[in-house]
C-alpha cells in the first residue's frame, strides 16, 4: 500500500520537531534563571533553532551527527556557563570576559558549590538530552532543497525581524548592546552570541577610525553638562596626611558587628562612615572592578573585554598620580603574585610605584603566614616598604575574608585554627567561616593602629576602608539575604565605606554613593585640586543628589530602586521610602543611567585622560 504524502512528511517534521526544542532550551535554561522581560528573544531564538535544526537534518547522517555533536555542545556549555555566572552574579557574560577565567580557576570550586539545585538539575538534563539525540539521531535526511529554503526564510526573518516590531527603547538596546543582560532581554542567547561576536571582536579591530574620533567630543558634551566640583566644608580636611587605603575583600555590611569586628566599628563610629555605599559590579571581575574604580574613577567597561588592554592609557587623574604630584610615593601590598589580575603591570600603570606580594617574602619554615593579612608587619622588609621616608600612600588588598565559608577551605580553617570559638557560635557552617575571616581583617585593623602609633604616624595618618563587593560567595543566598537585611538582591551591593584620623570627624554620610564617588572625594578630603572631570561626585558636594547607577540600567536613589524595561514601562523593584515616582523622573533617571554607562565605556576606549 502507498504511503501519503502526509505520512512521509511527518518523518521529517517530527524529528525536525525535535531538534528544534532540543536547539532552543539551552537558551530557555539561560532565561529561567535571568527572566528576561520580553518575548522577542524567545521568537529569535527559535529561528535560530529551526536554522541549526534543519542543518543537523540535511547533512549525512555522519556529518549531522558531528555537526550536532560538536555544536551542541558548544552551544549547551555557553549557555550552563551564563546560566551558573548569573546564578553567582546576577548578570550575564560577553566572550571577551574568558580573559578574566584564569584568575577565577582558583576559586572554581567554592563557585560550584554556590550554584543553585536547579542549575545543577536542569544541567544534567540537557546533557542527557545531549547525548540521547546523538544517540538517537535519525537516519532520514531533510530533502535539501526546501531545508535551504526554509533556512533562508529563517535566516531573513532573524536580520529584518527586529527592525520591524522593536520599539525605539527595544532599538536602542538591541543597536548599542549596553551590557550583556539587557540585550539578551531583546536577543535571545544566538542571536545576542553572533552580535557580540560581530560588535566586539570582529568590529572592533576594523572599525572605521572615524568613528572613534567622534567619541571625544561626546565626552566633552558630557562632563560639559554637569557643574564643576567646588570647594565645601571638608575639602583639604586631611590634607598632607600619609593614605593608608585598604580594599576590604568580600567584607560585607553585615560583617560589621561589635562583637565580631571591633576595630572597624571604633574607626567608622570616629571616622566618616558612608552608610549608603554601594560598589555595583560593572565588567566581570567584581574585585578588579571596585580596585580599579577606587583608584582611577571608572568602572570596568560593560561591553566586557580585558581592562589590561588599555594600561598604555594615561591614567594621570589616578589618586597615586594625583598624590605624587604631591610629594607623596605610593606602592600596593597584597598577597597575591603579580601576574595576578596583572598587578605588577596593572598598578603601575595607574601610578604606583611598586606591587608588594607577601608571597616574595614568605618564611619556607612557617608558610601559613601567607594566611594571615598581618604578614604585612610581621615580615621586617615589608614593614621597611611600608614605614619609608616621607609622604606615603599605602594600599592593602586584604585576603582574609574571600570565599569559600566551609569548615574545609583553607583560609577557613585558618581563621577558625586562630579563633575556634566561632566553630559553631553561629546557625550555619557558612556563617561561621566568614565571621571568623572577618575577624581576622579586623585584626588587621588593630594591628595597623598600632604599627602606627609605634612609628609616631597615628596623627599624621588618615585610614581608608573601602570593600570591593557583597559576600556573594556565600551558598545560601536566603541566609545573605537575611543577614544584610534586604528583600531585593540589587541592595546586597551596599558594602563598608569609611574615612578615619586620629583627629576623626566623627559623622555618618547618608547620602546614597557608589565606587566612582570614592576618588573625587577622597581628593577633596586630602585638599587635591586635580584639574579632571570625574564620572563620580564628591559626597560632600551639596548639588550632587546622591545616587547608585547598575550596569544593567537600574538605579537606586531617595530610597527607591527602579529600571526601565525594554518596553518602555519604568519598573519599581523596591521603594524603602514610600515616595512616588513620577514617569518623568523614572525615564530622567533611565536616561542618565544610560548616558553614564555610555562615558564610562568611553573614558578607557578613547584614553580620555590622556
Amino acid at each position: 500500500m502507498k504511503k501519503s504524502n502526509f505520512h512521509r512528511t511527518g518523518k521529517y517534521l517530527l524529528p525536525l520537531l525535535l531538534y528544534t526544542v532540543a536547539w532552543f532550551l539551552p537558551d530557555a535554561f539561560v532565561a529561567l534563571v535571568s527572566r528576561p522581560d520580553t518575548v522577542v528573544g524567545f521568537v529569535l531564538t527559535a529561528l535560530w533553532a529551526l536554522i541549526f535544526a534543519l542543518i543537523t537534518m540535511m547533512l549525512p547522517k555522519l556529518a549531522g551527527r558531528i555537526f550536532f555533536g560538536v555544536f551542541y555542545a558548544i552551544c549547551l556549555t555557553w549557555s550552563l556557563i551564563q546560566s551558573g555566572y548569573h546564578c553567582v552574579f546576577g548578570k550575564l557574560m560577553w566572550i571577551r570576559d574568558f580573559f578574566y577565567v584564569s584568575e577565577g580557576v582558583g576559586f572554581l570550586g567554592d563557585t560550584l558549590r554556590t550554584l543553585p539545585p536547579h542549575w545543577w538539575i536542569g544541567g544534567i538534563l540537557l546533557i542527557g538530552l545531549w547525548v540521547l539525540l546523538i544517540w538517537k539521531f535519525p537516519r532520514k535526511q531533510i530533502p535539501v532543497l526546501p531545508g535551504v529554503l526554509t533556512s533562508v526564510v529563517a535566516a531573513a526573518l532573524v536580520f529584518v525581524l527586529p527592525n520591524l516590531v522593536y520599539s525605539s527603547a527595544y532599538k536602542t538596546v538591541y543597536r548599542t548592546l549596553p551590557n550583556a543582560k539587557s540585550a539578551y532581554s531583546v536577543t535571545g542567547l544566538y542571536q545576542l552570541t553572533c552580535r557580540d561576536i560581530w560588535d566586539h571582536v570582529i568590529r572592533s579591530e576594523t572599525q572605521e577610525e572615524e568613528e572613534v574620533e567622534v567619541k571625544p567630543d561626546e565626552l566633552e558634551t558630557y562632563f560639559a553638562g554637569r557643574e564643576s566640583h567646588k570647594d565645601n566644608a571638608m575639602t583639604g580636611r586631611y590634607v598632607g596626611k600619609n593614605v593608608v587605603l585598604v580594599l576590604m575583600e568580600s567584607m560585607d555590611d553585615f560583617l560589621i558587628t561589635e562583637e565580631d569586628t571591633p576595630t572597624l566599628c571604633r574607626l567608622m563610629d570616629e571616622g566618616i562612615d558612608f552608610t549608603q555605599f554601594y560598589t555595583p559590579g560593572y565588567g566581570t571581575a567584581r574585585t578588579l572592578n571596585t580596585e580599579f574604580c577606587m583608584n582611577t574613577g571608572i568602572y570596568l567597561p560593560t561591553e566586557g573585554g580585558y581592562v589590561f588592554d588599555y594600561l598604555g592609557n594615561s591614567f594621570d587623574q589616578s589618586l597615586a598620580s594625583q598624590l605624587i604630584k604631591q610629594g607623596y610615593s605610593a606602592e600596593v601590598f597584597h598577597y597575591n603574585t603579580p601576574d595576578f589580575y596583572s598587578r605588577g603591570e596593572l598598578e603601575p600603570a595607574v601610578g604606583y610605584g611598586a606591587y608588594h606580594s607577601y608571597g616574595d617574602y614568605l618564611d619556607p619554615e612557617n608558610e601559613s603566614q601567607i594566611y594571615s593579612d598581618c604578614m604585612l608587619f610581621d615580615v621586617q622588609a615589608l614593614r621597611d616598604r611600608f614605614f619609608r621616608e616621607g609622604k606615603t600612600l599605602n594600599t592593602i588588598i586584604t585576603r582574609s575574608a574571600h570565599l569559600g565559608y566551609s569548615y574545609d577551605e583553607e583560609l577557613s580553617a585558618y581563621a577558625l585554627s586562630v579563633y575556634p570559638e566561632y566553630q559553631g557560635k553561629y546557625s550555619t557552617e557558612e556563617e561561621d567561616c566568614i565571621r571568623a575571616k572577618a575577624r581576622l581583617v579586623d585584626d588587621m585593623f588593630a594591628r595597623l593602629l598600632t604599627e602606627l602609633e609605634a612609628n609616631d604616624l597615628l596623627d599624621d595618618t588618615v585610614i581608608i576602608g573601602i570593600t570591593d563587593h557583597y559576600a556573594y560567595g556565600m551558598e545560601d543566598d536566603e541566609l545573605l539575604m537575611q543577614l544584610s537585611g534586604v528583600e531585593e538582591s540589587l541592595l546586597l551591593e551596599r558594602t563598608p565605606c569609611f574615612v578615619w584620623s586620629a583627629d576623626g570627624a566623627g559623622m555618618a554620610v547618608d547620602k546614597t554613593l557608589c565606587t566612582v564617588d570614592f576618588l573625587p572625594t577622597v581628593l577633596n578630603l586630602l585638599g587635591v585640586d586635580s584639574p579632571y572631570q570625574y564620572l563620580g561626585h564628591d559626597a560632600f558636594d551639596d548639588s550632587y543628589p546622591g545616587y547608585v547607577l547598575f550596569p544593567d540600567g537600574s538605579w537606586f536613589k531617595d530610597g527607591i530602586a527602579c529600571r526601565i524595561k525594554v518596553s518602555g514601562e519604568p519598573e519599581i523593584i523596591v521603594n524603602l521610602s514610600g515616595k512616588e515616582l513620577s514617569a518623568e523622573e523614572a525615564q530622567t533617571m533611565a536616561q542618565t543611567a544610560q548616558t553614564f554607562i555610555r562615558a564610562n565605556n568611553l573614558l578607557l576606549e578613547t584614553d580620555y585622560y590622556k
